[in-house]
């Protein structure tokens, strides 16, 4: 049970940290510099791997905890510190790999 518990809480954190510099190519706001930023495509892979991850692996119950945690998480933190961000959300997601790479 606590394996499930930390794989979620692992993916939604990956998922919705890196979910609003995902989305910032296809809004209209800012400049072509930060769309284009390295650390924009950092948080487009993080965050289309963590989908991918979330959809294959888990039951429909855990894909829709992750899915509401991620917006909560998406929803509640800003782009500030995008580098610090993403690197949270990178983490996240190797540690989930850690933990699928084991059981």
């Amino acid at each position: 049970m606590l394996h499930l518990v930390l794989t979620c809480l692992l993916l939604s954190i990956a998922s919705g940290l890196s979910m609003r510099r995902f989305l910032l190519p296809y809004f209209s706001s800012g400049d072509l510099a930060e769309k284009s930023a390295p650390v924009t495509i950092v948080a487009s892979a993080v965050f289309l791997a963590a989908i991918a991850f979330t959809v294959s692996d888990q039951d429909l119950w855990a894909k829709s905890v992750i899915l509401m945690i991620g917006l909560s998480l998406a929803a509640m933190f800003d782009d500030a510190r995008p580098r610090l961000t993403i690197a949270l959300s990178a983490v996240s997601l190797a540690a989930y790999l850690g933990l699928r790479s084991i059981s």
